[in-house]
């Protein structure tokens, strides 16, 4: 009875093991599958960053060179008719960074305006070159001296509070030139964005300084 029970545990066993190796099989294929799947999306993901990336430098961006401005010039309160007003434009990413500059007079209120200038540039979609900024200046000339009525860098794209000062460049040659600190963070521009000028602003967002000292009140300067 023995030696019979032996046999038939000896089939059983036999009769198993295809089984065991068919589960066995399965799970392994399976394994291999997922690693296989993960293997393609990963592909796929590097692929597709490259892709992304190729046509980032590819893709022509608008580059806000400067928006509208507008202004008015006195000097000591009177307004300064007929005088020639520069602005000075460049940016690394178009033409070399040629200087793009304009000429324009003020009216018998002493009043100017020059239009906005976009131009069309890759570098803001380039690994190297997509945090150029754009240099801005505007600026008159008198008895060999030059008063700069708005001189900064800036990122290439709009930033509203730098436009909302731009059409605000009301300016009187007696005043002190001051180095305005103006927080643009929230409007995608940066933490303290740094304007010089004979303009003589106020707001929320303006931090002013004098020989590096700041100030609240333009009568500390006067």
């Amino acid at each position: 009875m023995e030696v019979i029970h032996l046999l038939k545990d000896y089939f059983q066993r036999k009769q198993d093991a295809p089984t065991s190796l068919i589960i066995y099989s399965r799970k392994l294929l399976l394994i291999v599958s997922i690693v296989i799947v993960c293997t393609l999306l990963l592909v796929l993901l590097i692929c597709s960053q490259k892709v992304q990336a190729m046509f980032g430098i590819l893709k022509r961006y608008e580059v806000e060179m400067s928006p509208e401005v507008r202004g008015r010039i006195t000097d000591g309160n009177k307004p300064v008719a007929g005088m020639q007003v520069a602005r000075s434009l460049s940016y690394e990413g178009y033409q070399k960074g040629k200087e793009l500059l304009e000429h324009t007079l003020t009216d018998a209120d002493g009043r100017f305006s020059f239009k906005p200038v976009v131009v069309k540039s890759r570098s803001p979609g380039g690994l190297f070159s997509q945090n150029m900024l754009v240099w801005q200046a505007v600026y008159v000339e008198r008895d060999e001296q030059l008063y700069h009525l708005w001189s900064t860098h800036k990122i290439w794209h709009p930033v509203k509070p730098m436009s909302d000062l731009l059409i605000q460049l009301n300016c009187d040659l007696q005043n002190k030139k001051v180095q305005h600190e103006i927080n643009t963070l929230d409007y995608g521009g940066m933490s303290s964005q740094v304007v010089s000028s004979i303009c003589h602003w106020q707001g929320e967002l303006i931090s002013t300084y004098y020989n590096n000292e700041l100030i609240s009140s333009y009568d500390e300067i006067k």
